[in-house]
């Protein structure tokens, strides 16, 4: 019993199951954040979901999130409100911008899962705990918290963490699991483990396209690959393993290469 994603594709291959943790990582700039709150919005449909973003204000938080739940890429201040009270009681947001203690981490998820019911909590990121990038040892009982965390209240706890930069500092580069930042504990200890990447290429490309600038051929080629990628290279309760291709439209990912966007329901 878990969370599913919100594309229908991956729904018999990838489940963010209850009592366990997943790792979302990936090299900055690559819309980690982006997945996780279209995933986190969804799921808030069916579930109470809790978001502790440390890198990102309330307010540019509660626009992310109208943006990859309803595909606005530009929503007015009414559709966010609208978006806001219909979160109201769905989702927790954790209001905190910076560093936190790992105790402070390990109390706001206790507070969201025992008093107000959240079955997944989305931590984003790992790098603005204490501690993390300083001892593995440390870095390791930090992991081990969430861990234990998940399972005493049933909760699904996602992840988002960094890899390293590629060593010829090319986004080109599609990191495995073996890239991700500080202790090998974060990928022992995850059940999931997904890589999240965007292709930059084909964000070019498309610069180019609307700067008027005539394509070759083979550009027009690359148009048509996912704008997104999440590679699972962790499953730990389905045997699946893979790459999972979405398309950006209107600031939502789709799981085909389609100009419409994802229902959302309820109205909105």
């Amino acid at each position: 019993d878990g969370v599913k994603l919100p594309w229908e594709k991956t729904h018999d291959k990838l489940l963010l199951q209850y009592g366990a943790v997943s790792i979302w990582a990936g090299i900055d700039g690559h819309r980690k954040s982006s997945v996780l709150a279209q995933i986190a919005s969804f799921a808030a449909r069916d579930v109470v979901t809790g978001i502790a973003s440390f890198e990102m204000p309330i307010r540019h938080q509660i626009s992310l999130l109208t943006q990859v739940a309803l595909g606005a890429a530009s929503p007015t201040i009414e559709v966010e409100k609208q978006f806001a009270n219909w979160g109201n009681g769905r989702l927790l947001l954790y209001d905190h911008h910076g560093d936190v203690p790992a105790i402070e981490a390990y109390a706001l998820v206790v507070k969201m899962a025992r008093d107000y019911g959240a079955r997944l909590i989305v931590i984003d990121c790992l790098q603005m705990i204490q501690g993390v990038g300083e001892e593995t040892a440390i870095e390791r009982d930090i992991m081990k918290m969430f861990v234990r965390l998940a399972k005493a209240f049933d909760v699904h706890i996602a992840i988002v963490h960094h890899t390293r930069k590629p060593a010829k500092g090319s986004d080109d580069y599609m990191p495995t699991r073996f890239d991700l930042l500080g202790s090998s504990s974060y990928s022992q200890l995850a059940s999931v483990l997904c890589i999240v990447w965007a292709d930059k290429k084909k964000d070019h490309i498309r610069q180019l396209q609307e700067a008027g600038q005539e394509l070759t051929a083979e550009q027009e080629e690359h148009l048509e690959q996912p704008d997104a990628r999440i590679i699972c290279s962790k499953n730990r309760h389905l045997p699946w393993e893979g790459t999972i291709g979405l398309w950006l439209y209107n600031r939502q990912f789709i799981g085909a290469n389609r100009n419409e966007r994802m229902h959302f329901g309820d109205g909105l």
